[in-house]
């Protein structure tokens, strides 16, 4: 058996006692992802990584410029001034392509990330050490309400990535994602309700739910269809 995966924690509480020990200290900020991708990038970055026609390792890539250029294009777009970190910070809250990455402050928000998706793959935990990353960290310049619910903070890397210590990458195994999930809503109210708490969650989880309001309503439509053959028929109501 291989002797790293032997060492990692595979239980639900043991890893909540691995993470623990980091948070106890209050010196680490925290990123959940649902897989093990390559590197640990920007949005931004990963359009130019995936680029068939340029290697970002082989050009003199400077993210920067790029963010610059696409700062001064967005802010045509804005009635009101804003800073450029204010305008980063809505951009990647709605989806768009930034230099930053999300981390949260919260080990249990983190936690939820590598298990709401993909779940027939290992996630992981990314913890960083503060002081390591302290002049990339952008704290968000105005409350956002999925920005206060996640614990948010970001970070702005120079290249566009980060290269974590092993040591603090903690991988979640497919197999207990649905376990932790119950433990995260059970004992500390954490769902995707209350992550993704605006209607831009609600769109995002819309069809995982429409499935529901469609059978529900016809099964509805359908019974009170019989109902209405053996006297009067009834006046759909709402569900």
């Amino acid at each position: 058996m291989d002797t790293e995966n032997q060492n990692q924690p595979n239980t639900v509480d043991e890893i909540l006692r691995k993470i623990e020990e980091k948070a106890d200290t209050g010196e680490y900020i925290y990123r959940g992802e649902s897989k093990h991708f390559e590197t640990i990038s920007s949005n931004l970055y990963r359009v130019f990584l995936e680029h068939r026609d340029f290697d970002v390792e082989a050009e003199h890539f400077d993210i920067e410029v790029v963010q610059k250029g696409m700062l001064e294009e967005a802010k045509k777009y804005l009635r009101r001034t804003s800073s450029d970190c204010e305008l980063l910070v809505e951009m990647q809250h709605y989806g768009g392509k930034t230099n930053l990455i999300d981390f949260t402050t919260n080990p249990f928000v983190a936690l939820f990330f590598p298990c709401e998706q993909s779940a027939s793959e290992d996630g992981r935990i990314i913890c960083q050490r503060k002081e390591l990353l302290s002049s990339t960290i952008k704290e968000p310049p105005e409350p956002i309400s999925r920005v206060v619910a996640q614990s948010s903070v970001f970070v702005r890397p120079p290249e566009g990535f980060i290269r974590p210590n092993d040591n603090n990458v903690i991988t979640i195994p497919a197999e207990i994602k649905l376990s932790m999930l119950e433990y995260l809503q059970e004992s500390h109210d954490i769902s995707v309700e209350t992550i993704y708490n605006d209607i831009h969650g609600f769109i995002k989880y819309q069809d995982i739910h429409l499935e529901t309001y469609v059978d529900s309503y016809i099964g509805l439509t359908e019974a009170q269809k019989g109902d209405g053959e053996n006297g009067e028929p009834e006046e759909i109501g709402t569900l």
